[in-house]
């Protein structure tokens, strides 16, 4: 795996404007939050919701081009976001892995690349998928580094699509992030380590932000 340096930090940023049309981003927000206790994604930060904060900040990286894999709480979460085009997995509870598939399958346009993150990862912000947006070359993965390895946000090549939409199961992106000899850009991003998937996690945002 390749990390960036600072003049490839500087080089992708150039690239960014050049690529963002090309690019579809899918907030993965299907889950139960069973740990959690309630619909985390309806959670309210600032006068918005956790969903619509991470909606809102796609969009500023990628306009028109947000699609949301909703499951569980779908009647629920629904009419509350917008700017968004929503993609239902009623296979939810079989994992992550046919949530990203679901999402892929859906697609509308001919996108060179898929960035796929969390609706729960709250300390992610447009700073940070602008970077990996402008690392992205079109050929190979870029994705986060943290906690010892890389993990979503991740933006995949168009390459990728068929096995992304293969996906079942608990099999995620880090399924194919983190196989011997795979091609990716490893950026660190030690803010995507945090989610919330607790009561005390939310508290804890809420207490730096």
């Amino acid at each position: 795996m390749a990390a960036l340096s600072p003049c490839a930090n500087e080089r992708a940023g150039k690239r960014a404007d050049k690529m963002t049309d090309k690019i579809a981003i899918l907030i993965l927000a299907a889950g139960a939050a069973t740990r959690f206790g309630s619909a985390k994604q309806l959670l309210v930060h600032n006068g918005k919701s956790l969903l619509q904060h991470c909606i809102d900040r796609a969009n500023a990286v990628s306009p028109g081009h947000v699609y949301v894999v909703l499951g569980a709480n779908h009647d629920h979460i629904q009419p509350t976001v917008s700017a968004s085009r929503i993609v239902l997995n009623r296979d939810w509870r079989s994992g992550l892995g046919s949530s990203i598939a679901a999402g892929v399958r859906s697609l509308e346009q001919d996108y060179a690349g898929v960035l796929i993150l969390l609706a729960d990862q709250a300390e992610v912000d447009r700073d940070d998928l602008d970077k990996l947006v402008g690392a992205f070359d079109g050929e190979r993965t870029v994705a986060a580094y943290y906690a010892g390895k890389c993990g979503v946000p991740a933006l995949f090549p168009k390459s990728l699509f068929p096995h992304l939409a293969a996906l079942s199961g608990d099999s995620g992106a880090k399924t194919l992030l983190n196989q011997p000899g795979k091609a990716v850009l490893q950026l660190d991003l030690p803010c995507a380590a945090m989610d919330i998937d607790s009561p005390e996690d939310w508290v804890a945002f809420n207490a730096r932000s």
